[in-house]
Formats: structure tokens, sequence, C-alpha cells
């Protein structure tokens, strides 16, 4: 085997693969990425055992073909360190030399028949959706996942199709985010599937999608899904539980509207937030016709008022929110205005971003 590798575009490959062999595990074979060079390509693979990727590298030059498996993150720190424009990895026995115009590196391998199969992505996909379409759905969903692991179907994002919509909803109990996107060229799947995503497979997907305007292909199975793009196939295993009937925690009944501009609100979120701390993380936002008043107070070091300018209709309330909760939605939404609609004090409240983001988020109590 020898391939002569653009560096960078090898660095970004074993980066991405990297992120999938796993670190901590009694299986050395793991720790690895299988390595396998055709006739105009070197493919690299990876696996734990509930995620694998098969990531092509086109830009390189075949010369000799085979496949190896060597560890990725020894590969890894060799390549980003390296100060060559190409790089050439050539096997002799058991042991991969990589070479650079001033540097020569030895690595020992292990039988490639010993890495677990990593699949390629057969037959038709399910469905697919735009890249930058798929990127700006994680990105509007993935952050309202479960972080704790003692809430496992909460760890992932709940993917669904609807007619010619794929949506995509995450949760952790304390607010709950709902996107909306379109399939490509009109495609319709089957509806229902109710999949939850793990939060990892979602991140690997994000940092694949290179080009925002490739179609990514997706696949669901019982317990699978699979998304192929140009470079690459992601397959993961679904989480099991069950999920929350998302539909029954969004309000259908408020009283009390609020009209403002997107990042003028976030400005005003993250000023009066200046203050807070873990132990007194809460903003008190009151609402009335005259705007609303943000406010938070920490016995340690001070208090903050902010007065905004914006359209509300009802009447007055006052309501406390996590203002870090409020930032991370704010900072997902792509229309230049929100609306943020309430009931009471101790009901959620329910901002949209358009028609395709929704965002549910409980009050705290302030006192």
């Amino acid at each position: 085997m020898k391939v002569i590798c653009n560096r960078g575009a090898l660095q970004e490959a074993l980066s991405i693969a990297g992120t999938v062999s796993s670190g901590r595990t009694p299986k050395p074979v793991l720790q690895c990425v299988k390595l396998t060079v055709s006739e105009d390509r070197l493919t690299i693979a990876a696996t734990d055992l509930e995620v694998a990727i098969r990531y092509s590298d086109t830009q390189v030059q075949v010369e000799q073909q085979g496949e190896t498996l060597v560890m990725a993150d020894k590969l890894r720190d060799i390549v980003r360190e390296s100060v060559d424009d190409t790089l050439s990895l050539e096997l002799h026995g058991d042991q991969l030399h990589i070479k650079g115009q001033d540097s020569h590196f030895k690595i020992f391998t292990q039988n490639p028949a010993e890495f677990p199969p990593v699949p390629d992505f057969e037959g038709n996909a399910d469905f697919q959706v735009q890249g930058k379409q798929l990127k700006q759905l994680i990105s509007q969903t993935l952050f309202a996942a479960a972080k704790e692991a003692t809430r496992y179907a909460f760890n992932g994002v709940l993917t669904t199709v609807k007619g010619r919509r794929l949506i995509m909803v995450a949760t952790d109990g304390r607010r709950l985010a709902m996107a909306k996107g379109d399939l490509l060229d009109g495609d319709k799947a089957q509806d229902g599937g109710l999949s939850i995503v793990p939060a990892k497979t979602l991140n690997l997907v994000d940092k694949l999608i290179s080009n925002p305007d490739e179609p990514v292909m997706i696949k669901l199975t019982e317990n699978q899904v699979i998304f192929h793009t140009n470079e690459a196939t992601l397959t993961s295993n679904l989480i099991e539980g069950q999920f929350p009937p998302y539909e029954d925690v969004i309000p259908k009944e408020c009283d009390r509207k609020m009209v403002a501009g997107t990042a003028d609100l976030l400005s005003a979120v993250r000023r009066s937030a200046l203050l807070t701390t873990n132990d007194s993380k809460g903003v008190r936002m009151t609402f009335t016709k005259k705007g609303l008043t943000l406010s938070s107070r920490n016995p340690d070091a001070g208090e903050a008022t902010i007065n905004f300018a914006c359209k509300f209709d009802g009447p007055d309330v006052e309501i406390g929110f996590n203002p870090m909760f409020m930032t991370d939605a704010l900072k997902v939404v792509n229309t230049d205005e929100i609306t943020f609609e309430l009931l009471a004090p101790n009901r959620p409240g329910l901002l949209k971003g358009g028609p395709n983001f929704t965002y549910v988020i409980m009050p705290v109590n302030l006192t």
C-alpha cells in the first residue's frame, strides 16, 4: 500500500473519523482507523460499535492499493503537526511509514481483518435533505437535548417525517425545541417512523456536511439510521426509549404576546444576565403595554435592569426565565423577528421564529 495525500484533506478526514474511534475501550482494535487505498481514493473507517463512519479522501495519488489498521490518535497527531503540503503513507510489513520532506514516522499496525465491518450506503434513500437545511435543523434542536445520562431517551433528537417535511425535536425536560424543514425535490417519505438519533451522531453529521448545497441521503431502519454524503457514510444505532409526546407539551392557548427583533432581544437578555450566578441565574421579565423590563439581582454582585422596547398585547405579567435557555434559542433563530407567547407566571413560554421553529421554555421561581 502506498498513497500520497494532501495533508489538509487527510487531517480533516482523520479529525472526523477520530471522533468515532473509541479512546477508552477494552478492545484496542476500536482505537484504530482502517485505511483502505483503492484505485482513486483513500477510505478511512472507524467505529465504536454504536456509530460507524466511512470517509473517502479523493485528494490522493495512488501508487499501490492495499489496507491496514493503525492507531487513530497517533496518525492524527502526526498529520496535524506536519508542516508539509503532502504526505506519503506506505505500508511495509507491520509498519506504516509516514513521510514528509524532513520527517519519517513509523507506526506499528494491526491486522485489518480483525476490524469490525463498517457498512457502506446501499440501495435507495428513504428521503433526502439539502445540506444547509439539515445543518439548520440540527443547530435549532441539538442544543436542547439533555446532557446528563440519567434520561437516556432525552439524550438525542426525535426525528420524524410528515408529508414532505422533516421534523426534529429535542428536550431536556425544562425546554423543548422543534424545527421543521423541507425534503428535497418534493420527496414524500412514509409518515411516522419516530426515531431518536443520538446527539453524538448529529454532531458528526453536522461536521460531515462540507457543501451546503449537496443533498444528504437518509435511510432509517428499525434500530439504525444511515446518513450519506459525497464524502462519507455514517451509520448509527438509534436510542431506545420513550420520547415524550412533544405535541402535548406545546402550549395551545396563550393570552399574552410579545413581538420583538431577534438580535435586539438577544442583546437585552445577555445584558440582563451579566450579574447572575449559578445560584441566582433567573432573570425577571415584566411585560406591560410600555414594553419589557428585564431585571436580575445578585446579593454578592449587584443588580441589573434593562428596559426593552417591544410590542406587547395582553394583561401585564411578571415571570422568571433562565437567561441561558433564552439565549440558546435566540442564537439559532433564522428570522429577524420572533414572537413570545405567555399564559401565566407558572406556565411555560412559547417562542416562535417564523413557521418552522418553535421553542417551549419552563419558567423559574425567583422568590
